[in-house]
Order: structure tokens, then C-alpha cells, then sequence
């Protein structure tokens, strides 16, 4: 399995740093945060290897580069193989809205989008509903012997423990900082700490940070003790286009 780490901002992108989004393979794309679509076309070369779309929640720093995404899909390859979709149950209807706000009606494009849990049978992909709002969805994918968990946003989740059990990585958000836990938590998002924990009990491999702040560009190594707090595995702080090879 290999993991690329095509954007890895907090909700506010920076200058090294795009929204959110994590490329599994050449096939499965995590999330698809405004930059998605530039980054891809420079690893892949043709987007139409992409064949399935995980994505976490509505909230603009993880969905908003969707639409330029399906566009370039239809400009630059003609696709025509059909796309699968999976998310939350309003997914549709939020993706279908942003088309028709770009006036990209869906009778231009050249594909099928299919939406939901029902539309693939060859992947071993799971989910469970996180401590945010809108519903995100944390993601756990077992693939040629390997596993990865992937969390979107949350707060502090019990749930999530089953999901990531014993998997190879846990890419898990790390939006606030220790000293912010309260903030963090009231919000619906996690610190670094939490994610050591959730780390350290569901047994996982490497703990990878995404999702953390920009004040910290320059000084990782704060947010990687806090997490080793509490998790004495691998830990990595994640920036853009970083390859994680399992």
C-alpha cells in the first residue's frame, strides 16, 4: 500500500500546505480539499486511474475541490468509466448542489457517479460516524495484507478504537494544539495527545498527523512530543506530498 499525502493543512491552507486530501495507491482518493486536482494530475498523469472517492464530511476545507476535480476529469481524459462516490448520507445531494453552483450540469460530464456503500464489492472498506457536524466519517481500508484508518475530523471518539485496531497507520487529525484541548473539543476536533491515545489503544503501527495548525510551520517537533506523550510508536508530522510506503 502506498500512502500520498497530497494535502495536509489545517482549515486554513498556507503556502507550503493544501485542504485535506490523501491518495491510496493510484485508484482511491481521501477527502479532495482545494489544490486535489493539480497534485494528482502531477503524480498520475491521467486522473481517470482514480476509481473511488472517500469523503469524510461536507465542510469546505475537505470537499471544495471536488468540483474542479470532476471538470478536470471530464476535460483532460474524457472519462467515461464510472466514479464511485462514498460519504456521509448527504454527500449527493452537497456534491450535485456545488456542480450546479459551478453550472456544471451533470449531463455534461461523460461518467457515472455512483454514490454509497452499495456501488463496489472488490474493496475492504469500513466506516464509522465520528464526534463532528455535519456526520464525517472515519474510514478504515484493509488492502493486499495492509490497513490503514483515516479519521476526517472528530473529537475524541471511543468508537473509533474497534476501527483502527491493530492497523498499519491511523492518519488522525491534529487541528488544535495540547494547550487547546478544551477549544479543540468543543469544536468537534482532537489535539495531538488524543491522537496518541486513540494510537496507543487501538495498537496501531505509525501514528500520521494531518490536519495541524499553521503557527506550528517551522516548530513539528512541538506537536510530535505531545503526541508521543501518549504513543511510543512511529509518529509523523505529514506535509504535502509526503509518500508513506507500507
Amino acid at each position: 500500500m502506498k500512502i500520498t499525502f497530497l494535502g495536509t493543512a489545517g482549515s486554513m491552507i498556507t503556502k507550503s500546505r493544501t485542504n485535506l486530501a490523501v491518495l491510496v495507491d493510484e485508484d482511491l482518493l481521501i477527502d479532495c480539499g482545494e489544490g486535489t486536482s493539480q497534485k494528482l494530475l502531477a503524480i498520475l498523469g491521467d486522473l481517470s486511474r482514480i476509481e473511488t472517492i472517500l469523503i469524510s464530511h461536507g465542510h469546505a476545507d475537505h470537499i471544495m475541490g471536488i468540483t474542479s476535480l470532476l471538470w478536470a476529469m471530464w476535460l483532460s481524459s474524457r472519462r467515461t468509466k464510472d466514479l464511485k462516490i462514498i460519504g456521509p448520507e448527504y454527500i449527493e445531494t452537497l456534491v450535485t448542489s456545488l456542480l450546479k453552483l459551478g453550472y456544471t450540469p451533470l449531463d455534461r460530464l461523460t461518467f457515472r457517479i455512483n454514490y454509497g456503500f452499495n456501488t463496489f464489492s472488490h474493496e475492504n472498506i469500513f466506516f464509522k460516524a465520528t464526534l463532528h457536524y455535519p456526520t464525517n466519517f472515519a474510514y478504515r481500508i484493509d488492502r493486499s495484507g495492509k490497513s490503514l484508518c483515516y479519521t476526517g475530523d472528530t473529537a475524541p471518539c471511543e468508537g473509533l478504537i474497534g476501527l483502527a485496531k491493530k492497523c498499519d497507520v491511523l492518519i488522525h487529525e491534529a487541528a488544535f494544539p495540547d494547550e487547546l484541548s478544551n477549544l479543540a473539543h468543543k469544536l468537534n476536533h482532537s489535539t495531538p495527545s488524543d491522537a496518541g491515545q486513540l494510537a496507543s489503544r487501538a495498537n496501531v503501527r505509525i501514528l500520521a498527523l494531518v490536519h495541524w495548525p499553521d503557527t506550528f510551520e517551522g516548530n513539528e517537533s512541538i506537536l510530535i512530543d505531545q503526541a508521543r506523550k501518549s504513543f511510543d510508536g512511529e509518529i509523523i508530522l505529514a506535509k504535502d506530498l509526503d509518500v508513506l510506503e507500507l
